[in-house]
């Protein structure tokens, strides 16, 4: 593939998918400028391999977001420093509708029950609303494993609503 043809499909991916990963790792650390560092990383990292990107075996997306979640992890390896759900900004868990928003207690109560890999998979199914399938392979999992996950934890959190 010609260079400047790379540039302009990897341009334009990644004005498609910039969001999406950001909010990904938004939702995972609670944290803009972490947010914003990782994902630059990974899209450094998803452009120095783009000439591997196969678009058969996965979505853009999917693949950008499989590298951010490998930077965050790496990351989180180094410092070993999470954000507690105690440091989640007001109103990240407002919906459009005044009368179902939920609260941040509300929200911590409920993620409270749930795994890391959990609270994961809720976010990439709901908030991302990616499917099992694709679900499965950003995480290596799969699919009916992840259904089946998903299903347990979305129980137990309503057990306890």
């Amino acid at each position: 593939m010609p260079a400047d043809r790379s540039k302009q499909e990897f341009s334009k991916l990644y004005s498609e998918s910039f969001s999406l990963v950001y909010n990904y790792l938004y939702a995972r650390t609670f944290d803009a400028g972490l947010a914003e560092d990782v994902a630059a990383e990974a899209f450094t990292l998803a452009w120095r391999s783009f000439h591997k990107f196969d678009a058969s075996r996965a979505k853009f997306s999917t693949w950008v977001i499989t590298i951010a979640r490998n930077s965050l992890a790496s990351h989180f390896r180094l410092v070993r420093d999470q954000t507690s759900v105690d440091d989640i900004p007001e109103g990240v868990f407002a919906t459009n509708d005044e009368d179902q928003m939920a609260t941040k207690d509300q929200v911590r109560t409920l993620l409270s029950v749930l795994t890391e890999e959990e609270r994961e998979l809720v976010y990439l199914r709901y908030w991302q609303e990616m499917s099992p399938a694709e679900i499965g392979k950003l995480v290596d999992m799969n699919p009916s494993t992840v259904r089946t996950r998903l299903h347990r934890a979305m129980e137990r959190m309503r057990r306890i609503a």
